[in-house]
């Protein structure tokens, strides 16, 4: 028998089984699990930093633990907001000549919520005594303003994906939405850097553009005010800017969806 006309081999997955609806098993094998895998797995790293941070410590008290919840925080920051662009613009496949065609800000969406909800698990129980012991107030505030800037980083991926693939993945433009990215996320903390970006206004007083980056927006939030009496403390203010964020970033996907919609029209 000539290797031509053998039968291909039947794909199986783990327990044997064939596929009832497709001919493979491939449609199980892309995204988003293996997205969702690394960001467990980057989750899982960021809490361990945590607790190695406090393993020489003869006794746990919140001078320790807050420093190392704080550290944890910024390091889950970090991931979404610059590695999960930095992942998005270079993959292959955007700008591909055979791209698929999904829709760049369902895919924006959908990676937002791999972000977002495993990242409650280690967000909220640092509202527990024995960790950081930030009242739920402050928590929420902190999940909140992730969220927001979750959703404005999807409309840029959104948008830069979809130019990307309009210019066949050339290098320069994954460049350009990159470097947009930087500065998105740390143009407010480079301008605060020259003006002070309010470094002298009390514990008492919120410093809302801080809150213009999400680095400088998580320390903002988790500011000690112990002389407030309280761990932390949320103003009015900076809740009206996170709503604010939210509809910046839900402006931006609808943006992105409707220049989807306008060359989708266009190539028929």
């Amino acid at each position: 028998m000539h290797p031509e006309s053998a039968p291909a081999a039947v794909d199986r997955d783990v327990f044997g089984n064939v596929p009832k609806r497709h001919t493979d098993w491939s449609h199980r094998r892309g995204e988003p699990r293996v997205f969702t895998l690394l960001w467990m797995v980057y989750l899982m790293g960021a809490t361990v930093l945590m607790f190695s941070s406090m393993a020489t410590a003869y006794s746990i008290s919140p001078e320790i633990t807050r420093p190392a919840a704080r550290s944890m925080l910024m390091v889950i920051v970090i991931g979404l907001s610059v590695l999960w662009p930095m992942v998005r613009f270079s993959q292959r496949q955007v700008g591909h000549v055979e791209f698929t065609g999904q829709s760049h800000v369902g895919s924006a969406i959908r990676d937002g919520l791999v972000l977002f909800i495993p990242m409650q698990a280690v967000l909220w129980p640092q509202a527990m005594g024995v960790l950081a012991g930030w009242p739920i107030e402050v928590v929420s505030a902190i999940s909140a303003l992730l969220f927001g800037w979750i959703v404005i980083l999807g409309g840029v991926i959104a948008l830069g994906c979809a130019s990307i693939e309009r210019n066949k993945g050339k290098e320069s433009i994954r460049v350009v939405w990159m470097v947009l990215v930087m500065l998105i996320v740390f143009g407010a903390p480079l301008v605060g850097s020259v003006n002070g970006m309010g470094a002298s206004v009390g514990v008492d007083r919120p410093r809302v553009g801080w809150l213009l980056s999400p680095v400088t927006g998580l320390l903002e939030i988790v500011r000690d005010r112990r002389e407030l009496g309280t761990s932390a403390r949320v103003f009015i203010e900076q809740w009206r800017l996170i709503i604010a964020l939210v509809c910046v970033g839900s402006a931006l996907l609808l943006l992105a969806r409707a220049s989807e919609v306008a060359r989708s029209k266009y190539r028929a």
